[in-house]
This record gives C-alpha cells, sequence and structure tokens, in this order.
C-alpha cells in the first residue's frame, strides 16, 4: 500500500474514531465538528497534501482544489471557537470533510492509473 493510500485511510478511519467517541461520550455537536475539522487540517497539511503535491502534473487539479476546501474549513473551525458563530458552520464543515473524502479517492484513483501504467 503506498504512503498517500496509507495517509488518507489513517484519516478516515480517525474521523471514524471520533464519530464513535462523540457518540458514546454524548459531546456536542460543535465539539465533534471541531475535532473533524482539526483532525483534517492537521493530516492534510502536514501529511496528505505534501504527498499529493509530489505526484504528476495533472494532479495540480485535485491539490488546488483540495487547498481551496482546507482554507474554508479552517475559517469554519475558527467560527467555531467564537461564542456566536453561524448555524450553518457544522453542516459546511461536514459538507467539506465530504468533499475532501471524495477528491481524496479521486486522488487515489490517479495514484492507483499510474501504478498500473508502470
Amino acid at each position: 500500500m503506498s504512503t498517500l493510500r496509507q495517509e488518507i485511510h489513517r484519516w478516515g478511519a480517525d474521523l471514524d474514531n471520533l464519530a464513535e467517541a462523540s457518540m458514546s461520550d454524548n459531546w456536542f455537536l460543535e465539539e465533534r465538528r471541531l475535532a473533524e475539522a482539526q483532525h483534517t487540517l492537521v493530516a492534510f497539511r502536514g501529511h496528505i497534501l505534501p504527498l499529493l503535491a509530489a505526484q504528476r502534473p495533472y494532479d495540480v487539479i485535485v491539490v488546488d482544489e483540495i487547498e481551496h476546501l482546507l482554507d474554508g474549513l479552517e475559517d469554519l473551525r475558527n467560527d467555531l471557537f467564537r461564542t456566536v458563530h453561524p448555524t450553518s458552520s457544522h453542516r459546511e464543515i461536514a459538507e467539506t470533510i465530504a468533499a475532501l473524502r471524495a477528491l481524496s479517492r479521486v486522488a487515489l484513483r490517479f495514484e492507483q492509473t499510474l501504478e498500473s501504467a508502470s
């Protein structure tokens, strides 16, 4: 399994673990979304994005879109730190993470295509 694939799977598994912990420990929705946003930002900016940036040039589109989504996610995460935040923040964080999951699958398909062409 490639390093990129491992990092993406690790991130997904960590999000699943956060979801389970939030249910069993009765977290508030703000706590769960904040944890998901923070973990996603760290995983992508620290591990996944550098690996993607090292891929072939046609992955630039995926990398640019992921960077755009991460910037928005960071803004949404920062909104949750405010006492009064937009009511749509929770939904927008969930939607952004869903979009990042989809783009991660696209990136893995690019990688799989490269591996099978070699």
